[in-house]
């Protein structure tokens, strides 16, 4: 095929978000074209419309004569989901990581997968197989199941799971946005590691993935010195994607973009230039999450790079050939699994094992839990939001049941506060007046090691002299600000499933048998910690 006749498969390169619910409001002849639309929290209404929308989409591109959409989705669990709101929302991968159970990863992962494809949906941008090696990362943390070997063994049964649902699986980002310290979403990261520390840590959870057969690689926007001098984003580094992920590691699969909207990529390099960097690099297909401006503009360039030889003809044939196999794996849609399943009993019974499984109790040195609690009992339960999440991350209250739980739970009587970001002033006076005439003081935190007011409020509280249990909600790097008396419960995310395990565990009605996937500071680390 010449190169004139390849360029106007262009298209089929590109995969985009957009703005819509129902397929009357969608741009259906562009996104029609593309290779795939990725659907975020924006197009779900409800589980019917989802559907429709699926189907006015794929009806749109059949009747142009066009091969059917792939229809992706960010469906992570924990603090990523993009139907927990209609669906069930899976513990987070951290927590399965402390649970350290491949079977029960593959029993979550395959009913993400029938909730997923239940909606129309082909290919799910999960699991995430970054290392999360360093605290400070912003955008990683619980969506990462934690340090190697752990995380290489999960993300196998991540992508056996999604595999036993019949949907397609990604492994992101590679090669490796866990030892980052800034978000690409809003800056570039750089990575200063070399080849033998990539192949011993962040290679490893990529290589299992490949070993699964998974489906689709994500590249990261991180920039590796000395892996490429340029210091460009992976995503446009030939040496990191064809050199390392193609050559190095054997992967024959279909490689794709992290969102090239972020601005670790948008805030550097034109729409259209990044796109043909990337395919050049050795990507096959580039994403976009909402900009259809951006995305055409990316289909012009890739289109034009082709027809003038800056991009191989035969290069960008082979993606448009991985591409189509991909697409050949998606349910039709009289095999859909049906509406039903979503949010259905049996996934929620899943969730529940799992989060059960992954409760630490990363120290307890006055033996405050399991709760002995009897009539006439205060609990006094102070919740703490975190900052605003990275853009990944659906927008959330951060309010718990878990007070409401324990009152009900227990015979003690149940005062709860909520707190924002920065307690300060007036405020603590009112948390250590209310906590004074507590019989125990339960601290929920989100990431207080981060945030200096947050961890000020836990000292304040435990200065009332009541037994303290801190609940980290978020990655249990918490236990680091906690007082020393002060007992240390690491849930890692605050979904449904995983605050009624909190609860389980508080009142004596599970043990908390997780163990910490992730190394913690040598004064807060128990004896299971990873080492």
């Amino acid at each position: 095929m010449n190169a004139s006749a390849i360029a106007e498969r262009a298209a089929g390169l590109v995969l985009a978000g957009f703005e819509a619910t129902a397929g009357t409001e969608a741009p259906l002849d562009f996104l029609s074209g593309l290779g795939g639309v990725a659907l975020f929290a924006r197009n779900i209404v409800d589980a019917q419309q989802a559907r429709s929308l699926v189907d006015d989409l794929q009806s749109a591109a059949r009747k142009a004569g066009r091969p059917p959409l792939i229809v992706a989705i960010d469906e992570e669990g924990g603090t990523v989901s993009r139907i927990g709101r209609i669906g069930t929302l899976m513990p987070s991968a951290m927590a399965l990581g402390a649970g350290g159970d491949p079977a029960i990863a593959r029993a979550v992962y395959a009913s993400i997968g029938e909730e997923i494809g239940a909606l129309g949906v082909t290919l799910d941008f999960a699991p995430v197989a970054d290392a999360n090696t360093n605290p400070l990362n912003p955008v990683i943390g619980t969506r990462s199941f934690g340090e190697a070997p752990i995380a290489r063994a999960l993300v196998s049964a991540a992508v056996e799971g999604l595999h036993d649902s019949r949907i397609a699986a990604t492994a992101k980002h590679f090669p490796g946005h866990g030892d980052a310290s800034v978000d690409s979403h809003k800056d570039l990261p750089v990575i200063e590691a070399g080849l033998d520390r990539l192949r011993s840590v962040e290679f490893e959870p990529f290589r299992a993935a490949i070993a699964a057969r998974v489906d689709v690689i994500m590249t990261a926007h991180v920039a590796l010195p000395l892996i490429d001098a340029a210091s460009v984003p992976a995503t446009l580094s030939r040496a990191a994607i064809t050199g390392l992920l193609r050559d190095e590691l054997g992967y024959d699969g279909v490689i794709c973009t992290d969102c090239m909207q972020m601005e670790a990529i948008a805030s550097r390099y034109p729409a259209g230039e990044a796109a043909v960097l990337a395919l050049a690099a050795g990507a096959d297909l580039v994403t976009y999450s909402s900009s259809i401006p951006a995305a055409m503009e990316a289909v012009a360039a890739i289109r034009d790079a082709i027809r003038i030889g800056r991009l191989d003809a035969n290069q960008a044939e082979c993606s448009l050939e991985r591409i189509e196999a991909l697409r050949k794996r998606g349910l039709a849609a009289d095999a859909r699994p049906p509406l039903a399943s979503i949010g259905s009993a049996d996934h929620r019974d899943v969730a529940l094992q799992a989060a059960r499984r992954a409760i630490t109790l990363v120290r307890d040195p006055d033996s405050i839990v399991p709760f002995a609690l009897h009539d006439g009992d205060n609990i006094f339960v102070a919740e703490f939001a975190g900052a605003s999440p990275s853009p990944v991350e659906g927008a959330g209250n951060h309010q718990t049941s878990l007070g409401a739980l324990l009152d009900k739970r227990s015979p003690a009587r149940v005062e709860e506060q909520i707190r924002t970001l920065d307690p300060a002033g007036h405020e603590y006076k009112q948390l250590l007046m209310a906590a004074a005439s507590a019989t125990i003081i339960v601290a929920v935190t989100r990431r207080a090691w981060a945030h200096p007011l947050q961890a000020q409020a836990v000292g304040e509280l435990a200065q009332a002299g009541k037994p303290l249990v801190v609940v980290a909600a978020r990655e249990p790097y918490d236990a680091s600000i906690a007082p020393p008396q002060a007992a240390v419960i690491a849930a890692y995310g605050d979904d449904p499933a995983t605050v009624e395990a909190v609860a389980d565990v508080l009142l004596g009605k599970c043990q908390p048998n997780g163990r910490l996937p992730v190394s913690l500071a040598a004064q807060a680390a128990p004896s299971s910690a990873v080492s």
